[in-house]
């Protein structure tokens, strides 16, 4: 099978989720087919040459997940995005993060915070945070931040809420964990270090991250 056939496969195979108006008409290249799905998105943002960019299976695959994710999320988040001038500048942006990706679950995290700053919710400042981290995600932190928001409270110890000691310190650097004053002693002289996850992780996980 060539690898037109298989970008084909991917296309269609993807596109029976996407609303009426995305569905994706009979063509000969996956370009066209995604042109034609969203005309308003060709001529705004000049896809069809932007997407020359996306020669990979995996990028154009990447790149239809986020169309589907937003979809999904809000019907016609899609058309009136395409359709506000004002978004070319952040349309050329966000595939620019989409090239950096190659988990489907980037993806569908990169459109919920789109969609999150688009309605106002989350300023430019968290919408780059947020999409910074979720480039930064593998499979292996992803597992951790599950982990993560399951932890249950140190009963113990209730003022310091959770009892995490030698975290991934990426975790750190992502501030979804802050380090606290621990009440346990180390050879009666040196304490031993202790986390707990902040704010900022949980609106994170509850409205970027959580499917």
């Amino acid at each position: 099978m060539s690898n037109k056939q298989n970008i084909n496969e991917i296309a269609l195979s993807t596109a029976e989720n996407i609303a009426d108006e995305l569905i994706f008409k009979s063509a000969t290249t996956f370009v066209e087919d995604l042109a034609k799905s969203v005309p308003v998105a060709s001529v705004v943002l000049g896809l069809t040459k932007a997407i020359s960019n996306y020669k990979t299976a995996k990028d154009q695959r990447q790149l239809l997940a986020f169309i589907q994710e937003a979809q999904n999320t809000d019907r016609g988040f899609i058309e009136k995005f395409f359709k506000d001038k004002n978004n070319t500048e952040l349309g050329f942006e966000i595939l620019g993060i989409l090239d950096q990706t190659y988990l489907e679950k980037q993806v569908k995290m990169i459109a919920r915070s789109t969609k999150l700053f688009k309605d106002q919710i989350i300023s430019k400042q968290q919408f780059d945070q947020y999409t910074y981290i979720v480039t930064k995600l593998n499979n292996h932190l992803i597992n951790l931040l599950q982990e993560l928001y399951s932890l249950k409270t140190n009963k113990e110890y209730p003022e310091f809420e959770f009892d995490i000691s030698n975290p991934n310190m990426e975790l750190v650097s992502f501030q979804f964990l802050i380090e606290v004053e621990s009440p346990l002693v180390l050879d009666g002289k040196t304490k031993i270090a202790r986390y707990k996850r902040t704010d900022e992780f949980c609106n994170f996980y509850e409205n970027v991250f959580k499917n």
